[in-house]
């Protein structure tokens, strides 16, 4: 799993190591908030949804290597990314809603796609990225990396707007009102091809802010997001699919799980990738329905 790589580098006092696990469920609620919207909410099965990580992080990457601020990336990564899930929405998703089976073969087709468009642009070689906050900070008696406070800090304000957005805004509940309830939502007034159109952007562009959060973390290359693909839709399935609170309780629950084995066994890196997939199938198997059911959506 992908949080195995921001703890790499196993370090020796506890606090540091709360703080990778910390950051490491951070980077996991980022990466799977927009999926939570795209096949949580929406209920289309989204292989792309890697492939839109991968590109917040080559929007990253492309901003540095044009030698502008890495903030200037964290602003765009969401709105290009946003936009191309516009586009394959429009031309593509949206013929598809009701054929399930076919939304996933189509949008793993457009994931390869994009793996290869970005190999023919940026080569295949690892790319790095620039953290836009440099230094350390002193907490609990160790030094804590500033940018790893940034992305705990931005995966807070990022669901809690989500959430906000979808429980208290009339955008959010026409959206959920579509969702719930196509033909009644229409015969009310809602424009339902646009709200989708919207919905399935919004979801886009959280997953390219994720990639572009969590670029300076990793190393940047045309597969990293088959590992996050996976990842989220395991934190997804096993908070319960459909509900926000339950994707953070999901992260919560595999991030910090993949951390405590990577500490426990850091020679056996696949034997603690297998123990976290093994607690997430007995999770399921168990609560089939997630930690949170849909039935107590925030």
């Amino acid at each position: 799993m992908i949080f195995f790589e921001l703890a790499s580098v196993v370090p020796l006092q506890i606090g540091q190591r709360a703080a990778i696990a910390a950051t490491s469920v951070s980077a996991l609620v980022l990466a799977a908030a927009g999926l939570t919207i795209i096949f949580g909410l929406m209920g289309v099965i989204n292989l792309a949804h890697g492939a839109f990580v991968m590109l917040g992080a080559y929007v990253g990457f492309a901003v540095q290597d044009a030698g502008f601020s890495p903030w200037l990336g964290i602003l765009l990564a969401p709105i290009v990314v946003g936009l191309i899930g516009l586009v394959l929405e429009m031309s593509l998703v949206k013929r598809l809603y009701e054929r399930p089976l076919d939304t996933l073969l189509a949008t793993w087709g457009v994931a390869i796609l994009l793996r290869e468009g970005v190999k023919v642009v940026f080569g295949t070689s690892q790319k790095s990225v620039s953290a836009p906050i440099e230094g350390a900070v002193p907490i609990a008696g160790t030094q804590i990396p500033v940018y790893w406070l940034f992305i705990i800090g931005t995966a807070i304000v990022v669901m809690a707007a989500v959430i906000a957005i979808f429980k208290y805004t009339d955008i959010g509940i026409m959206a959920l009102a579509v969702i719930e309830n196509r033909e009644m939502a229409s015969a009310l007034g809602i424009n339902t091809k646009v709200t989708d159109r919207a919905t399935f952007a919004f979801g886009s562009a959280l997953a390219g802010l994720s990639g572009v959060i969590i670029a300076p973390r990793l190393s940047v290359s045309s597969t990293m997001g088959l590992s996050w693909l996976a990842d989220s839709f395991l934190a997804v399935i096993v908070g319960g699919v459909g509900t926000f609170v339950g994707t953070i309780a999901g992260s919560v629950l595999l991030g910090g799980l993949g951390n405590l084995f990577r500490t426990l066994i850091p020679d056996f890196t696949a034997i603690a990738q297998a123990l976290v997939l093994v607690v997430a199938l007995v999770v399921i198997r168990y609560r089939p329905n997630g930690l949170i059911s849909r039935g107590g959506r925030e």
